[in-house]
């Protein structure tokens, strides 16, 4: 796995990769992150929502806050996506945040996506996304959204 950790990555991408890598709910091993990571210029991306949609208000918040605001709607190849909640966690949130990021990038966009339990976010949801492959230029690898964990 060390071959995916390449010099310069900043402190927050090499964080957000351990927690994908961690995910025991919704598992990812290094090939799946290698593979992502493999298309370049990766670029990290956390926030938190709580409440009943909070899966989706984050998803949403992601789309707003980063993807479109940094343009990376049309250029993105590669994203690697990791929830961490509570066991509270349900599927359903899962999959509706997907919905939202997956129609969000373009339909060739490869997308792995993994789940952790972590019972000391309480009712928050952490997402935390990778995207790779952008024309955003590589000295940007680290934007933060509202409580930004990464």
């Amino acid at each position: 796995m060390d071959s995916i950790f390449k010099d310069g990555m900043s402190a927050a991408l090499i964080s957000g990769i351990k927690e994908v890598l961690d995910s025991d709910l919704i598992g990812v091993d290094d090939k799946d992150v290698e593979l992502i990571l493999d298309f370049g210029n990766a670029t990290v991306y956390s926030t938190q929502a709580v409440g009943i949609d909070r899966a989706a208000t984050a998803a949403q918040q992601a789309v707003a806050n980063f993807l479109q605001q940094n343009n990376l709607l049309s250029s993105v190849q590669g994203i690697l996506i990791s929830f961490a909640a509570s066991e509270s966690l349900r599927m359903r949130e899962v999959h509706e945040a997907l919905n939202i990021l997956c129609n969000s990038v373009p339909d060739d966009t490869t997308v792995v996506a993994g789940a952790v339990v972590r019972n000391e976010m309480n009712e928050a949801l952490r997402l935390t996304i990778i995207v790779t492959g952008t024309n955003l230029m590589a000295s940007l690898n680290l934007v933060g959204g509202v409580n930004n964990f990464v």
